[in-house]
């Protein structure tokens, strides 16, 4: 089982949005994955297979334990029955407590979809005729991340905190050497940093309200924030 996997339309989506939550969550000793959308052909001069490699390397740096690539074209990704059913299966497989994926208000269509793809994935995969082996998967949460807040103007409802992985998400970021993603990843966190009052920070949306059975997972534990 996959404590946190994420559902990206491009390679890079994940390193410039929550490479550092996912840093973290391995730091905490939880199972991470990755599922991408379509092969990010369309970014830049990049060929397929140098995006996928990148990808690849970004998973290495970021350890995750599972790591899939869907065949949807860049530019070209739709909310379809198809789409839906071509993520079920890796739902099924990693049965992730939360789930973490694109704001549909973000600018990109492609980010649109995939929003919209994952938030009906994750309601049809809990359903009793998509097991194979009789067992249920309901999903604890599922959060979204925006990748451009030029065009989304909503604020997170959640700061994480990431000054003390700063440097792996650089890396992470820094694996797709094709798209020179790093300084805007590195903007998009210090300003994020500045609304939590800390260094560095990623941000998380609620589309529902979720329930805690700790008070401790709502107090900070740095004095003087």
């Amino acid at each position: 089982m996959i404590d946190i996997l994420a559902v990206c339309a491009h390679p890079d989506d994940l390193e410039v949005c929550a490479a550092g939550i996912f840093a973290k969550a391995k730091e905490e000793g939880m199972k991470t994955g990755l599922v991408i959308c379509t092969r990010g052909e369309s970014g830049g001069y990049a060929q397929k297979r140098e995006r996928e490699e990148e990808a690849a390397e970004a998973a290495r740096i970021l350890q995750l334990d599972y790591f899939a690539m869907l065949d949807f074209p860049d530019a070209g990704v739709y909310f379809s029955k198809e789409a839906v059913d071509a993520l079920i299966p890796h739902l099924r497989k990693c049965s992730p407590r939360f789930v973490l994926t694109l704001l549909e208000e973000d600018y990109h269509p492609d980010h649109t979809a995939v929003s919209k793809i994952t938030k009906a994935a994750c309601f049809t995969a809990g359903l009793k005729k998509y097991s194979d082996d009789d067992t249920d998967w309901h999903y604890d949460a599922l959060l979204f991340f925006g990748a451009d807040n030029r065009t989304n103007r909503r604020r997170p409802d959640i700061y994480v905190d990431i000054s003390d992985v700063i440097e792996t998400k650089k890396r992470a970021c820094m694996a797709h050497s094709s798209q020179d993603v790093l300084p805007y990843a590195m903007s998009l966190a210090r300003e994020y940093g500045r609304d939590a009052k800390t260094e560095y920070a990623e941000g998380l949306f609620l589309g529902h309200s979720i329930t805690v059975d700790s008070l401790s997972d709502l107090m900070r534990k740095k004095s003087g924030v």
